[in-house]
């Protein structure tokens, strides 16, 4: 009964080992994908951290040498050090909020701490894969 369809079925198998493999593939791009865009976001997050800190610090140089009393540069330090933790609290949430849900399962972290010790790994990462290229 088969024998007339032969041809048709391992073309039909074709078609779908064709496609299995095709979406397989696909989907190992875009995980590859996402996990260099996370890398990039978490990259970035903590280069701007590192740019605010350092202009913080400049703001209260200034400050200082502008005359200002000690308790009102405490106050303005007190304020700063609360908006930076929201602000690191709202980076990382809108990370994690934003992210495709189909791959979250590439994030590593839930929180600040969480991300920069990421971010520690992927720095580490690239220092081995960069001495063993030399």
């Amino acid at each position: 009964m088969f024998g007339q369809y032969n041809d048709l079925v391992w073309f039909m198998l074709g078609v779908f080992a064709y496609r299995t493999l095709t979406a397989m593939l696909s989907y190992g791009h875009l995980v590859n994908m996402m996990t260099e865009v996370n890398k990039q976001c978490l990259t970035l997050l903590g280069l701007v951290s590192a740019d605010l800190s350092l202009a913080r610090e400049v703001k209260y140089s200034h400050l200082h040498k502008s005359g200002l009393s000690e308790t009102e540069l405490e106050d303005i330090k007190t304020l700063d050090a609360r908006a930076f933790e929201t602000w690191k609290l709202v980076s990382v949430s809108n990370i994690i909020t934003h992210f495709p849900r189909s791959y979250k399962f590439i994030l590593k972290y839930q929180d600040w701490e969480g991300a920069m010790r990421e971010l520690d790994r992927i720095y580490k990462k690239d220092i081995k894969r960069k001495r063993k290229q030399t």
